[in-house]
């Protein structure tokens, strides 16, 4: 196999200048979308609302309110409209053809599922399945920024065994196992535009574009603890940490349309490579302080803030997972980022981010119930290290929501949500591990992006 990497090298020595595996993940990947419930409040106060089984996602301490056994299960759907307009450069400084990527990001469905029952006067448990990250987006195969951003996919599933205890009438505390499985993709096209530079000077017809795929998955585990406090019947206040999760996505890189010498005329021919990767990821940890004010028997107040520890995302690396610390594709892209074994390597420098919301409720009848509420969202991306991946940047919310109570102890929520978010501008390049630029490869544009989620839940007592 080295023989064939050393062979490869003596017609691809300008590769160091081309795009080889060059990616960038999603921004801000958390997801929101957790219970239609809280959703109509815009999550404000969920910490501290014990209104079904989905607080145990909030706030596992909150399954000692509930009196009886319950299951509630739902579904958000969310629809992203994106809009790019820019221009390209590949390693050469020419520019890049290309279309604007249409709608990249697809509707996305996220689904959940939350069961508990009290166990005595002091002890509750509870399971939950729901979707705590994710991000998708795929652009047009001619989109002017295809070597720096194709297909982004993560997807990770959570199951959260849940315990709770009553330490009397104000204090209650639960603890959750989360045990999350994740699975990520991420592909772009290549430029090979360097090989037309000596020493190889390639004709210019006969280099084509390749493509880059990176996939894998892993299952790991965090836990969240919480804590809920009611020094009166109408004043509620939670706490809610969930721990960082360290997740190693396991898979196959490859990467197509490698030029190979050939020893004639014409003088290339075209290789896939491919080899065991590894991609490194922390989901991060978080705190929540949640509050829920009863003002009367009609309207409820509701306040929260959540700090997510974000900065822990400081790179997204690819490695090479072979036995032997290196395989043809980290062959060709170490020396480009100037480390061996490495596949791919974008720096993030992600920013520790706090979230605050509010909302309100009001009771029309006893069984009818309408909330409201807004949230802003801090970006954890820096402007200088945003990317076409996912593109971000801070966020205001807006949400409606309504419950009602039917007979046989079954309850009905629906919410919408409208997310505004302020144009944001990308000025993206390829970097090497010491922070030196690499070529002339560039993506400039702005994006006009808007969202909007419906989510419904149904939820059973017995």
């Amino acid at each position: 196999m080295f023989q064939r990497v050393r062979s490869i090298s003596k017609v691809v020595s300008a590769l160091s200048l081309a795009a080889l595996p060059s990616i960038s993940f999603s921004a801000g990947y958390a997801l929101n979308e957790q219970s239609a419930s809280a959703m109509g409040t815009a999550n404000a106060g969920a910490a501290a609302n014990p209104e079904n089984a989905t607080v145990l996602f909030f706030n596992p301490a909150g399954l000692t309110y509930l009196d009886k056994a319950q299951v509630s299960g739902g579904v958000a759907l969310i629809n992203v409209d994106t809009d790019f307009k820019g221009s390209a450069t590949n390693t050469l400084g020419q520019p890049v053809d290309g279309s604007m990527g249409g709608d990249f990001v697809d509707l996305a469905v996220v689904p959940n599922l939350y069961v508990s029952t009290p166990i005595n006067d002091k002890w509750s448990a509870g399971i939950g399945v729901f979707a705590p990250f994710g991000t998708t987006g795929d652009y047009n195969d001619d989109f002017v920024g295809r070597f720096f951003a194709d297909k982004t996919e993560l997807k990770a599933i959570a199951v959260q065994p849940t315990i709770a205890y009553k330490v009397n009438s104000e204090w209650s505390v639960g603890l959750g196992i989360d045990i999350i499985h994740a699975e990520g993709t991420l592909t772009k096209f290549q430029d090979y535009s360097a090989l037309a530079l000596p020493p190889t000077g390639i004709p210019s017809s006969l280099i084509k574009e390749g493509h880059f795929d990176v996939s894998g998955d892993d299952t790991a585990a965090g836990w969240n603890f919480g804590v809920m406090y009611q020094p009166t019947a109408d004043t509620t206040i939670g706490f809610n940490y969930k721990s960082k999760v360290e997740i190693e996505l396991e898979g196959n890189a490859s990467i197509t349309n490698v030029p190979v010498a050939t020893g004639t005329n014409p003088p290339i021919s075209y290789q896939t490579f491919s080899e065991k990767a590894m991609v490194p990821l922390t989901l991060p940890e978080s705190a929540t302080l949640s509050l829920m004010q009863k003002l009367d028997s009609e309207w409820t107040l509701y306040a929260g803030a959540t700090w997510t520890r974000w900065s822990q995302f400081e790179n997204l690396d690819i490695f090479s997972n072979e036995s032997a610390g290196v395989g043809p594709v980290s062959a060709l892209a170490g020396p480009k980022y100037g480390q061996q074994g490495m596949i791919g390597h974008v720096p993030e420098h992600w920013e520790n981010t706090w979230a605050f919301s509010v909302g309100a409720s009001y009771a029309y009848t006893p069984n009818f119930l309408i909330k409201a509420g807004y949230a802003y969202d801090e970006s954890p991306i820096q402007k200088e290290f945003r990317t076409a991946r996912v593109p971000g940047t801070d966020r205001n919310w807006f949400t409606l929501g309504t419950q009602y109570k039917m007979e046989g102890d079954w309850v009905i929520d629906g919410a919408l949500g409208y997310l505004v978010i302020d144009d944001v501008k990308v000025n993206e390049h390829d970097y090497k591990v010491n922070g030196d630029k690499i070529g002339f490869s560039n993506l400039q544009g702005t994006y006009e992006l808007s969202a909007y989620a419906l989510a419904i839940q149904l939820t059973k007592s017995f």
